[in-house]
């Protein structure tokens, strides 16, 4: 990969075709990522052995240097419009998508055939932004989400793990714990009754304890200030924090900065 190429996203080409009956392509590789989406009609994928029927609406993807074939059917072939891109952050791009799992998306939904249209003609600008090309593709992975994607365990447990997620992300904000209970998609009381069967604690005993961790790694690092710090865990103000840090840990942030700088803690 090229310094060019190593951008987290990059388009390369779009185009479209109406194909003729039993048109193909292949078999053969390309040298990057290469996106299909059917505007209409019927065609056949082939990839890894295994043969695909698609209509209006599916889409396939080819990665790079992988053999595949393509064909438009006999009776009612094809119109398609195609991407070709790659990066860095492809992959992690795609883990979110029905292409984690599979080459191909089934929707038969008009919503990804208007998209990947609008893509084509922004590409088709004489000036194209590479910004707006990379938001419009993003976009059209938005549409094709991965739905074979399981949870791993119960539901109660994918709802205590988002909710981690969540205030990992966003404690030095003013944080509400009924954010987080939007977040999630539950109501707040069956948040607090998750946390409480979980970790033993609340949702707002967690938030807390988790900004005063955090706050006590950068003072360990001995380059902020206590103000500094308590911004940045999310409390309001200085005081507060002294008063939640000194119950929790037993000590002031300035006296805990400096047992650690000396090596007394």
């Amino acid at each position: 990969m090229t310094n060019e190429d190593s951008s987290m996203l990059r388009i390369y080409y779009c185009g479209q075709e109406q194909c003729s009956p039993g048109h193909f392509w292949g078999p053969a590789v390309r040298p990057h990522y290469l996106l299909h989406v059917i505007l209409k009609g019927e065609g056949y994928f082939e990839y890894k052995k295994n043969e695909y029927h698609l209509k209006t609406g599916d889409a396939f993807l080819i990665e790079p240097m992988e053999t595949h074939y393509y064909r438009a059917s006999e009776d009612n072939p094809w119109e398609y419009a195609w991407v070709g891109f790659d990066g860095s952050g492809v992959s992690e791009i795609l883990s979110h998508t029905a292409f984690h799992h599979s080459p191909v998306f089934l929707s038969q939904k008009p919503e990804c055939c208007q998209t990947m249209l609008s893509l084509v003609q922004s590409f088709s600008k004489p000036e194209r932004n590479q910004l707006e090309l990379m938001s419009r593709l993003l976009l059209l992975f938005s549409k094709m989400p991965d739905h074979a994607k399981t949870v791993s365990g119960s539901p109660e447990e994918e709802y205590y793990s988002l909710a981690l997620d969540y205030i990992s992300n966003n404690y030095t904000y003013d944080l509400k714990i009924q954010d987080i209970a939007d977040y999630v998609g539950i109501d707040r009381t069956y948040l607090y009754k998750i946390f409480r069967k979980t970790a033993n604690i609340s949702p707002k005993q967690y938030l807390l304890q988790f900004r005063i961790r955090e706050a006590g790694k950068l003072l360990q690092g001995q380059k902020y200030t206590v103000t500094e710090t308590a911004y940045s865990c999310g409390f309001r103000d200085t005081a507060s924090f002294c008063t939640c840090f000194k119950q929790q840990i037993g000590c002031t942030p300035r006296q805990y900065k400096e047992r650690m700088r000396t090596g007394n803690y």
